[in-house]
């Protein structure tokens, strides 16, 4: 999710789908009370993926889940609730569901999955997307990673960190290899983290066939 374009508002209503799911509709209805999104409340995105959220409101959401749960229950929640936005994804894109079930090489089928997402997400895949086949890796490059963009800026925040947190975009990149499951295993680790002093975030995607 590039600054620019931030989330579609089927990937925010998604988010905040998992969220109530883990937390329950209380759990993230305070949530949002807390960040300061009392209009998610009362008229959250539909599941368009066309209109996109405002920047801001994407990342009050992400500071807000952390400042009420902390940085280790931030991690396990928004791992888990990036995954179930791409399956929420699936269920509402038809080009997504038309790939899974194309007769095509699996590892060919996993690279434009992550392309697809770089592209939506407002990237140029040429630059994101780095390919090294003799280690049945794919490296997603983030420079301006925007999960961890406003932290960041807070130098008293950005030492409560000490190893890569930017686990809902982790979830994500999980959940797009998980579409593929029966033909491909693959896992996913934040091997570069902004939070911990790089000067940028990559995503990590090892699989095996």
């Amino acid at each position: 999710m590039s600054q620019k374009d931030s989330l579609t508002h089927l990937a925010y209503r998604s988010l905040l789908d998992s969220l109530e799911d883990i937390l329950g509709e209380n759990g993230k209805n305070s949530v949002l009370r807390f960040a300061k999104l009392d209009d998610m409340i009362t008229s959250p995105p539909d599941y368009d993926t066309e209109k996109r959220v405002e920047y801001e409101s994407v990342t009050k959401l992400y500071i807000g889940v952390r400042d009420i749960i902390g940085n280790s229950g931030y991690e396990a929640i928004m791992f888990r609730a990036g995954m179930f936005m791409i399956k929420m994804v699936v269920e509402h894109s038809e080009a997504i569901r038309n790939l899974i079930a194309a007769k095509m090489d699996s590892v060919e089928k996993l690279k434009i999955a992550y392309t697809a997402y770089i592209t939506n997400a407002g990237y140029d895949p040429e630059e994101v997307l780095e390919s090294i086949p003799d280690k049945n890796q794919f490296l997603i490059h983030r420079p301006d990673c925007t999960e961890c963009e406003e932290l960041i800026k807070d130098e008293k925040k950005r030492k409560e960190f000490t190893k890569p947190s930017c686990a809902f975009m982790t979830g994500v990149m999980k959940g797009v290899g998980e579409c593929f499951k029966k033909e491909i295993q693959s896992e996913v680790q934040e091997t570069k983290c902004r939070f911990v002093g790089d000067d940028e975030c990559v995503f990590t995607i090892t699989y095996k066939t």
